[in-house]
């Protein structure tokens, strides 16, 4: 989803759109930032953010306290029409699941189908936008649907398009690098997806078995499958 929380305040007070909106702590308390409007994002503001920080780069934008039994609900409606059309589903927060459609949809057509009437369904019964991205593997839908946000659709159908997209990007487009790993890899001369292929052992020396995984994304190859959340499995 867009810019969840944001959204679901916006939609539900229309008077908010086109604001900085910042959801999170007050400027006043101690906090961070939990999501922030497109139009906040413009002054620097980003989730996770000190809400001092935001406030020190945005003072004029709106705050507010998040609504988080709200957002579940929203979440529920959304879960109910993700599942018509997933085999299965992993949900990675309120707002984002990794659905396989391999055996509902059949074939790649109807699968970009699925994507489309999700995204028409969202809008017309929920009001919110979404970014979508079809893909082959996991990783290669994550980076899909970052790829036109807000509101987007892209499609990444093969491992070959996939490297062919992200070859000259920095080494944190792919899944598990983070400030630190990413870190480690500059300090090694690795900045790119293209040095990662270029230097795989130094890779894996480097970082062991996230080393190793890193090494097949930068070749396309991602076998993991989306695992179905189940409450009964959670440790709390």
């Amino acid at each position: 989803m867009d810019a969840f929380y944001a959204a679901v305040e916006i939609r539900d007070n229309p008077a908010l759109r086109g604001k900085a909106l910042i959801i999170g702590a007050l400027p006043h308390e101690r906090g961070v930032v939990a999501t922030c409007s497109y139009e906040a994002r413009k002054y620097g503001v980003r989730s996770a953010m000190n809400i001092k920080e935001a406030h020190r780069l945005c003072p004029e934008g709106i705050y507010l306290h998040p609504n988080f039994e709200k957002y579940r609900a929203v979440s529920a409606r959304l879960h109910s029409i993700w599942d018509e059309y997933a085999e299965a589903a992993e949900y990675i927060a309120l707002d984002e699941a990794y659905l396989d459609v391999t055996k509902t949809a059949g074939n790649w057509e109807q699968a970009c189908a699925f994507a489309k009437t999700i995204k028409s369904r969202i809008l017309t019964e929920l009001g919110l936008t979404c970014s979508i991205g079809v893909a082959y593997s996991k990783a290669a839908a994550k980076t899909a649907s970052e790829e036109k946000k807000p509101n987007g659709y892209f499609e990444i159908p093969s491992a070959e398009d996939f490297v062919n997209l992200i070859m000259d990007r920095d080494v944190r487009v792919l899944y598990t690098v983070g400030a630190k790993t990413a870190e480690k890899l500059n300090k090694a001369g690795i900045y790119t997806i293209r040095h990662i292929r270029q230097k795989p052992d130094e890779t894996i020396c480097l970082l062991g078995k996230q080393g190793r995984l890193l090494t097949q994304l930068a070749m396309g190859i991602d076998e993991r499958r989306v695992v179905p959340y189940k409450p009964e499995d959670a440790k709390s």
